[in-house]
């Protein structure tokens, strides 16, 4: 599911994400699950991507935990599957926690939606080349971890809405 349309300027930056396991596509290329919930391709061809350990289980295995970056995070496109599980009140410019005005992050494992429902929010998400101004109707998804806040620009209606990717179905000794 991509959301990027509605979330970035284009900047595509990387994330560095945790390894959580490998899979082999039908193909038997490798891809790795990373902990927000996105699967890449990962692939040994030097000199454009280098990643001898690759074609050595106990290497693989010993790159579990490790990072690697993951460039979905980095244009804002949620993980497929990502499900809604809490949402918050309706804030305005008045009731705009002071929290969320500041330099803030959403917890591993967890992705947020903000939602405009009547007015204009700024969203910055500095990390990722974002400062953009969201209007009514307009919605910005926020990656796990990474810091962002937001500033009414006049009277505004919001919500975040957070979401979860499923748990990743790992092969057995991948």
């Amino acid at each position: 599911m991509s959301d990027s349309a509605n979330t970035h300027s284009g900047a595509g930056l990387a994330v560095p994400r945790r390894i959580l396991g490998f899979e082999r596509d039908a193909a038997g290329e490798w891809i790795v699950h990373l902990d927000c919930g996105h699967r890449r391709h990962v692939r040994h061809r030097p000199p454009l991507s280098d990643y001898p350990w690759l074609g050595d289980a106990a290497a693989r295995a010993a790159r579990v935990g490790a990072e690697i970056e993951c460039g979905r995070c980095g244009r804002g496109e949620l993980p497929d599957g990502a499900a809604v599980y809490r949402a918050t009140d309706v804030f305005d410019e008045a009731t705009l926690p002071a929290g969320l005005r500041r330099d803030h992050t959403i917890r591993a494992g967890s992705w947020g939606r903000v939602e405009v429902l009547a007015g204009r929010l700024r969203f910055v998400m500095a990390a990722l080349a974002v400062d953009r101004e969201l209007a009514e109707g307009e919605h910005a998804i926020i990656p796990p971890e990474v810091p962002h806040h937001v500033a009414p620009l006049g009277p505004v209606r919001m919500r975040v809405v957070f979401l979860r990717a499923p748990a990743p179905d790992i092969p057995p000794g991948s």
